[in-house]
Formats: structure tokens, C-alpha cells, sequence
């Protein structure tokens, strides 16, 4: 018996005019322009590189405007290709800072239906000037409880909007003044400093942006972290023959007339297309440490995780293999008892998100070279912003539902 899918078809049709954007319309590129980025700009730094290209290859993707921020957001008329030459001949980061989650919000409002907004900063966290003045140590005395809040409460906002953000890290020579948290200048020549390329916009147009940017790129990012927005992915196709062991059949969205038990249990396989989680929510091993499976009247448990790829087409039918075609996993699960005629079971994989951002890229004390040597002050309470506005014990980035019949 062939089914072609089980579980929550009915309710994606229903929802099908707003679940799939018809694609990016327009790319909106914000670079911030606050003195403290100036040092990117002087001489030859891979920042020039890295954004140079990035516009550029945005382009080939969908038609892309220039912005730039520190206050409030001001277009570039004269185009991305003047854009790109200006960042090699004129002073363009020259502004008066201004604070990091007023320029996301900016950011994130235009980040509407179709479009897709990008930020390029050093995304360090800081109070105004006039408040460091008061108090040089404001900014490590207040950057977890105030300014975390602060960025948690904007992008808690443009989840709600259904708005998901992607960050990219990056390394590049700094030639010029560089603020430490106190707002005391440093002089630097040459000394690595990170930033940022933040993408931003409904969770299906910014899998495809960095799918496709991750194509035309030639620079590469040295980190990446997807916070996702939407809903968890709850569609499955439930094979017939791959993967099967034991004595059951499918009926409906159920797999009925099952016998299971310890000395011999039963087996059935599901398909899932995983391609717009983040890269490493794809990763068998992530999938086989996190997934949590539930089932109060029977014992089942994940037994195999495997990308298409990688499974065995031998023995599939024709209909079987279209299946596994349109899936980028395969999952499959051991039933080894049935308590009652009938169970349900769930099985969830709750978004966690990586944490490279803590080691190695942040730094509470930026006054001296060997402490901020590529590293962002206060980076882990930016991070922790964001990942806690999208990570909570209710999202999850899989949610599969099963029925089981003896």
C-alpha cells in the first residue's frame, strides 16, 4: 500500500497562499556608518573585499539598494556600483554612533513581505556616550542586564512578525581609532578585527538568500548561526517498504496492524525535508542527540538518522523513491512494545542553536590588544539576546506525530 504523505498535508493547503513567499523581491543593504567602523575602510582590508563582493553577488540575485545607518537610515541614490567604489575612495563611516538595537529595529522594519534586509557592523554594544561620560564602566556593568534586554526585545518583535535573522562572521584588518568601552581611543594598524552581516526577513527568503549567496561567494564566512522563525516543520511521508522490519501496515496516517515487542520489534521509516533548518540542525548526529521522542503507551525510540543521499535505493519503487526525492532525511523509528490497541507518538527536535559566539569572539575588557585581539566586546550578551528571543521550551525546530494500531 503506497501512501504519498501522512499527518498535516490538509492543514498546509489551507495555509499555502501565505506559507510559501512567492520568492525575493528586492535586497536592501544597510552598512553601518559610525566612526567606529572607519578603521575597515582604510587601506587593504578584507571588510572592503568581504562587502564589495557581497553586494555584488547579492545583485545577481535579486535587485539590491544601498543604505546607510548610524541614526536614522539614509539611501544611497548613486547605486551599489558606486557604493562598491566609494568603499575604496571615499570616507564613508564618519557618524556619530548610535545604539545597536535602534539601528536593528530600523533594519528589521524594512524587512517586509518580500524583501530581505542586510546589516553590516561591528555589532558592539554600547550606551550613548553622554551615559559613559557618567560612568566608564556602564557598558560592563549594564551589558548583560540593559543592553541584552534591549536587543532580546527587538528581535523578540520581529519574531513575532515572523521575521528570522541570520548572522555571518567575518575577520579583517583595522587601520584607524578604535573605541574601547570606556570610549577611550586606541590606534590601531593592521589588527584583526570581526564584524558582522546580519540577513534578515521571512524564514523561507533568507534560507534561499544564503543558499544561493553560499553559491557565488568566493569569501567566505568564518561562522554562521540561522535563528528561525516560523513555525515547526511538521510534514512527513512514512515509507512502506524502506527501512522496514516487523509485521505492520499503513491505513490512513496510521501504521496499523502492528506486533511489537522486545525479542521482536518492529521498524518504520519517515521522510522529512529538513533543507530550511540551519546546517547544523541537518547534521545526523545533531538530529540523533536532540530528537525527543514520546510515547505514552508504547516504547519507541530513534534508531537511524540518514541524509538521501546515503540511502540505499536498490529495492525502492518507483513511487517510494519519488518520496524519498523529495525529503532530504530519513528517519527511522523502533517500536519495541504496544501497551494499548492504540499510542501516539511525537517526536520533537527543539531548536538549540550553536554557541561559537561565546568562545573566542567576545571579550568584556577591549582596552588592550591581546583581550580584543578579533573579538567583540560584549558579543556573548548581543548573542544571548537574540538566540533567547527564538529559542524557548515551546519552539522547536521538528514536530512529527504518529499513530500506532495493533
Amino acid at each position: 500500500m503506497f501512501f504519498q504523505s501522512c499527518g498535516r498535508k490538509e492543514k498546509k493547503t489551507e495555509k499555502q497562499p501565505e506559507a510559501k513567499p512567492a520568492g525575493i523581491s528586492n535586497i536592501l543593504f544597510f552598512m553601518e556608518t559610525s566612526a567606529s567602523m572607519g578603521g575597515y575602510l582604510k587601506g587593504e582590508t578584507n571588510f572592503k573585499v568581504a562587502v564589495s563582493e557581497v553586494v555584488t553577488k547579492l545583485n545577481q540575485i535579486a535587485p539590491v539598494e544601498v543604505w546607510t545607518i548610524a541614526g536614522k537610515p539614509q539611501p544611497f541614490v548613486e547605486g551599489y556600483n558606486q557604493f562598491v567604489v566609494n568603499l575604496a575612495t571615499t570616507p564613508l563611516a564618519m557618524e556619530r554612533s548610535s545604539e545597536l538595537h535602534h539601528i536593528f529595529k530600523e533594519v528589521g522594519e524594512k524587512a517586509k513581505g518580500n524583501t530581505v534586509t542586510l546589516l553590516v557592523s561591528d555589532c558592539i554594544l554600547s550606551f550613548p556616550d553622554a551615559e559613559i561620560k557618567k560612568n566608564p564602566e556602564i557598558n560592563r556593568q549594564n551589558a548583560e542586564s540593559v543592553l541584552k534586554s534591549q536587543i532580546n526585545d527587538q528581535f523578540s518583535s520581529l519574531k513575532k512578525k515572523g521575521i528570522s535573522a541570520t548572522v555571518l562572521a567575518y575577520s579583517s584588518g583595522f587601520n584607524g581609532t578604535y573605541y574601547d568601552y570606556q570610549n577611550k581611543k586606541h590606534t590601531l594598524s593592521g589588527e584583526s578585527r570581526p564584524f558582522y552581516i546580519w540577513v534578515i526577513g521571512k524564514q523561507e527568503l533568507v534560507g534561499d538568500l544564503n543558499r544561493k549567496l553560499n553559491e557565488l561567494m568566493i569569501t567566505k564566512p568564518a561562522k554562521q548561526l540561522d535563528f528561525g522563525a516560523s513555525g515547526a516543520l511538521n510534514q512527513y511521508d512514512l515509507f512502506f517498504s524502506l527501512n522496514k522490519k516487523g509485521e505492520w501496515r499503513v491505513e490512513k496516517s496510521a501504521i496499523a496492524e502492528l506486533s511489537a515487542k522486545p525479542t521482536a520489534p518492529a521498524e518504520f521509516a519517515v521522510g522529512v525535508n529538513l533543507g530550511g533548518l540551519p546546517a547544523y540542525a541537518q547534521a545526523e548526529e545533531f538530529i540523533k542527540k536532540n530528537l525527543v521522542v514520546t510515547a505514552p503507551s508504547a516504547t519507541v525510540k530513534l534508531v537511524n538518522v540518514q541524509k538521501k543521499e546515503k540511502v540505499s535505493t536498490n529495492r525502492l519503487k518507483e513511487r517510494e523513491l519519488k518520496l524519498l526525492n523529495q525529503n532530504t532525511h530519513v528517519l527511522t523509528f523502533r517500536v519495541e512494545n504496544l501497551y494499548d490497541q492504540k499510542a501516539d507518538v511525537t517526536a520533537k527536535l527543539p531548536v538549540r542553536f550553536d554557541d561559537w559566539y561565546a568562545s573566542g569572539w567576545s571579550t568584556m575588557d577591549d582596552r588592550t590588544s591581546e583581550n580584543r585581539f578579533n573579538k567583540t566586546f560584549a558579543l556573548v550578551h548581543l548573542m544571548n539576546g537574540v538566540k533567547e528571543a527564538y529559542q524557548s521550551s515551546t519552539n522547536d525546530f521538528l514536530v512529527l506525530n504518529f499513530k500506532l494500531e495493533k
